[in-house]
């Protein structure tokens, strides 16, 4: 009986409610994308985290090994040296220490860059520069990084 009232009284409403409902559009999607990038975030943040807590259990696991080895009086076997100081020279010969090498030892030197430089065999120091096939068939390591 009333219903063409209703629906105009409605629609009255509608009009007088949607300039404050339009806007709200745009910002109901800007809304969304909001939370879904807090939502990765903390994700990024939770992996963050669980690297940070397996990089300490690994540094405190090499602390312990570093221990016991220190306390039973092993010395580390390496097959590779690094030196940080040096960047490979043709002119400068590095000279590393061999007497922490046992004589049967065949330790492959690398300069700070991740370059192979030498060998040290038999407990005596081979410079690539006198020994020319020396570091044939040798790969590079990964750079040094220092943090400033």
């Amino acid at each position: 009986m009333y219903q063409k009232q209703m629906y105009v009284a409605l629609l009255g409403v509608g009009v007088c409610v949607a300039p404050f409902l339009l806007p709200l559009i745009p910002q109901i999607g800007a809304y969304a994308q909001a939370e879904k990038y807090r939502a990765e975030m903390a994700l990024k943040k939770a992996n963050l985290q669980t690297s940070e807590e397996f990089e300490r259990d690994r540094i405190e696991q090499r602390a312990k090994t570093s221990d016991v080895l220190y306390k039973t009086g092993v010395m580390p076997t390496t097959r590779t040296l690094r030196i940080t100081n040096y960047i490979d020279n043709h002119k400068r010969n590095p000279r590393p220490d061999t007497t922490i090498f046992q004589d049967d030892e065949l330790v492959d030197v690398f300069d700070a860059t991740g370059r192979c430089i030498g060998r040290i065999e038999e407990g005596q120091w081979k410079w690539k520069y006198y020994y020319h096939a020396l570091c044939r068939g040798v790969q590079t390591i990964q750079p040094v990084r220092r943090n400033k």
